[in-house]
């Protein structure tokens, strides 16, 4: 194990409690689940008690690996559209979606993070919460947002 080891997952646990701060400083209550995700693997950053209450039967993998397709349905719309795709929300009955991607400058990395939030009539400002997002992995670096993993990049 080399010495840069811990560092990265020191790094990762700052960038990973950043995200849920900045994002619980934006949507407040509201908040109902953070992960983050890569090509290969998730992560839970952020579950609110009633939500992981009623949600004890999902299939968390499965439902990530869905969401983790839109790693190919961005880089679509991206050829398609003379604008980059910045964000996707979907509606629920009883609660809202939010994903973004994050990408290294320099290529060598990705993350996707999923947000839900509570359907409760809030008027949330997926662009705002997209520039708050973009900010810590600005802040913190990508790599740092994404699960600890031992799969091969």
């Amino acid at each position: 194990m080399s010495d840069s080891s811990p560092q990265l997952d020191d790094q990762r646990t700052d960038a990973m409690q950043a995200l849920v701060d900045a994002v619980m400083d934006r949507v407040g209550d509201s908040l109902r689940d953070i992960w983050v995700l890569d090509r290969h693997a998730q992560a839970l950053l952020y579950m609110r008690d009633d939500v992981a209450a009623r949600t004890t039967d999902v299939d968390a993998q499965r439902y990530l690996d869905n969401e983790r397709y839109g790693f190919i349905t961005r880089a679509t719309y991206n050829r398609l559209h003379y604008a980059t795709l910045r964000y996707t929300h979907r509606g629920f009955d009883t609660w809202e979606l939010f994903r973004t991607f994050l990408d290294a400058a320099d290529g060598t990395s990705s993350a996707g993070v999923v947000i839900g939030l509570d359907a409760d009539g809030t008027c949330y400002d997926f662009d705002a919460l997209t520039d708050t997002v973009h900010a810590v992995g600005d802040e913190h670096s990508v790599a740092a947002l994404t699960p600890a993993t031992d799969e091969p990049p």
